[in-house]
């Protein structure tokens, strides 16, 4: 093979623009940063778009309920797979790491021209939403999964706008009384995907440990630990992901990476701990993980006659919606409590994965 015909098969079938690759239980997304065949002719893809979106009442004290409807529709010249719309509030119309994040729905398959639409969807407003009017953004394919001909039109705001209030801490049953603690926490998590599209198949073992060391909030209800909820956007990880990618469509080219990931988160992450009360007996808790980093490992990649290239670096982003946690414990004193969570989720097929937060709270004297 010549330096030329490499050139164009590296740049023509094994390096487009973009290839997105699902792994971690909490949403990881593998981009390859290689630039597509500038002379290649538009692809016929789906358009995601939120074509309606409405939100009732208009004003509401936080940590309660609004009713959101939306009516998520495919523009676009080509089916679009399932995908999930997310709700937020934003102060300034556009998403970013500032925004309340409500909460999301699955979108089911989308023929071109067809629409997925949901009426009074209840989303609760998180109890530490700082008071202020918002508006309330609804964005198509949140989690990047639908390759689309326009990534850029996935968002609408709806009319009205909607005004948080503090809650009335006086006010019988919700006396609730907050404290500042301090969180030390740790996660570790553990990804595995088995994934095959025609002639492609796809492989990759993920591991990787977070560590944070930020100030919370603990909510006492009638004199009773209530509900923890601790954010961070800064601290450190290290992990690694073994992938491997084979396409055996025409000449067989194996493309295989080690990587080595080390960094700061880059956007906000969360652990909400729900506590005991009476009429509520159990422990349940819910975590996100936003995070954004730059290997500088290249891919190795081999064909069916033996060359042998390097392609570029890859680009990690693990972004998710808050995920329930089906274990939690917590010692009497709650100095810690740990939260572990995994499965297989439908959304993610070919995928497994498991989580365990540890959160060590110092408590002020």
């Amino acid at each position: 093979m010549s330096g030329a015909e490499r050139a164009l098969r590296v740049e023509g079938e094994l390096m487009p623009r973009r290839l997105w690759v699902l792994g971690l239980g909490l949403g990881l997304v593998m981009t390859m940063l290689g630039a597509g065949s500038a002379s290649a002719a538009p692809k016929k893809r789906p358009d995601l778009v939120v074509s309606a979106v409405s939100v009732s009442p208009g004003k509401v004290v936080a940590g309660g309920v609004l009713k959101v409807s939306d009516t998520t529709r495919n523009k676009g010249r080509k089916k679009a797979k399932r995908s999930v719309t997310r709700y937020a509030l934003s102060a300034n119309k556009k998403w970013d790491k500032k925004d309340v994040v409500l909460g999301s729905r699955a979108v089911k398959v989308l023929k071109p021209g067809k629409k997925h639409a949901v009426k009074a969807r209840s989303v609760r407003v998180a109890a530490a939403t700082r008071p202020g009017t918002y508006w309330l953004l609804a964005c198509a394919d949140a989690k990047k999964k639908v390759r689309e001909s326009n990534e850029r039109n996935n968002c609408r705001v709806a009319k009205r706008r909607v005004t948080v209030t503090r809650r009335n801490a006086a006010a019988p049953p919700d006396d609730a009384v907050k404290v500042k603690v301090n969180v030390r926490g740790h996660v570790d998590w553990k990804d595995r995907t088995r994934l095959s599209v025609g002639s492609v198949t796809t492989e990759i073992d993920s591991a990787a440990t977070f560590d944070f060391n930020v100030p919370a909030e603990l909510t006492y209800l009638q004199g009773r630990p209530f509900y923890l909820e601790v954010t961070w956007d800064k601290g450190t990880v290290s992990g690694r992901t073994v992938y491997k990618r084979v396409n055996n469509d025409a000449c067989r080219v194996t493309s295989t990476a080690d990587q080595r990931v080390t960094g700061e988160p880059a956007l906000l992450s969360q652990a909400l701990v729900h506590l005991p009360v009476p009429g509520r007996p159990s422990l349940f808790g819910q975590f996100s993980l936003n995070f954004v980093a730059q290997s500088t490992t290249p891919v190795t990649a081999v064909d069916c006659r033996g060359e042998t290239w390097a392609q570029s670096p890859m680009r990690f982003a693990i972004v998710d919606t808050p995920d329930e946690l089906a274990s939690v414990s917590a010692n009497a004193d709650l100095s810690r409590i740990v939260l572990k969570g995994g499965g297989a989720p439908r959304t993610h097929p070919g995928r497994t994965w498991e989580a365990t937060v540890t959160l060590d709270i110092t408590h002020p004297r």
